[in-house]
């Protein structure tokens, strides 16, 4: 590492390359080389100036604090594990400073949600969030949604739903995580869409849809397993239940995430 961190020393990264220096590395420019890296384009070049900006004392740190409300989930979920990881206080306070807003946001509370999901309590937060959709559905009498619920469902409740379970999963879990994979299934025009994304995501196994007592509730699950929204379907005693329906109501959820940026 250089003497001078405004300097470039034997390990430095090259200003605005696209080459990932050791994340112990200081980058040419010093903090403003970090700054200007964080508006590269290439999210792993971002997520690697992320890292390097806690070389960089308080200024680093404010960056790190500052990428929890980017609007890219992969630098968000970066700037959570590096802030999780780390024993200083500020950081510390931000993470709880950041679900204070999440939670705020909503028009329920989703206190119980956040603290299912920080305990690991995958089955149980999956629940939660069946219940408290239901509830600002209006729709708790009923069991299930419609169509027309969720074209009228609240985008900031949809939002505060999805950044919690995006980050207490590490990005593995949330809508937003499975409404990419849709996104880029439906990019190939394939009939099959559903069938595809119910394999990729874990909700079909050997060519049939699984019931909800054979999901996987842990963090072995596939990527974008959960939350099963549709478990409202398949848990539900109404008439609710049959899948044609319930694709119908998936693809009108996946338009409803699209029309709300998720």
């Amino acid at each position: 590492m250089a003497n001078n961190p405004q300097q470039p020393g034997e390990y430095d990264a090259v200003l605005g390359g696209q080459n990932q220096a050791p994340e112990s590395a200081v980058v040419l420019g010093g903090i403003q080389g970090v700054k200007l890296r964080l508006s590269n384009p290439n999210p792993e070049v971002r997520i690697a100036a992320l890292r390097q900006a806690l070389n960089y004392g308080e200024q680093g740190l404010d960056l790190v604090i500052q990428a929890l409300n980017d609007e890219s989930l992969e630098l968000q979920n970066a700037a959570y594990s590096l802030l999780k990881q780390g024993t200083q206080i500020r950081g510390q306070n931000a993470l709880i400073e950041s679900d204070i807003e999440i939670l705020k946001r909503g028009s329920t509370d989703y206190t119980r949600l956040r603290s299912l999901l920080v305990a690991g309590k995958w089955e149980e937060a999956d629940k939660e969030t069946d219940r408290v959709i239901l509830q600002v559905a209006k729709r708790e009498q009923q069991g299930c949604l419609n169509v027309e619920s969720i074209d009228n469902f609240p985008c900031e409740d949809l939002r505060s739903i999805d950044k919690l379970w995006v980050k207490y999963s590490n990005g593995r879990f949330g809508f937003s995580v499975q409404n990419r994979i849709y996104q880029s299934l439906r990019k190939k025009d394939d009939q099959n869409i559903w069938e595809v994304f119910g394999d990729k995501v874990g909700w079909r196994r050997e060519e049939r849809w699984l019931y909800y007592t054979e999901f996987t509730f842990d963090e072995t699950a596939p990527e974008a397993h959960l939350p099963m929204i549709i478990g409202i379907y398949l848990g539900s005693t109404s008439n609710c239940g049959e899948w044609l329906s319930i694709l119908k109501i998936v693809s009108s959820l996946a338009s409803r995430f699209e029309n709300c940026y998720i």
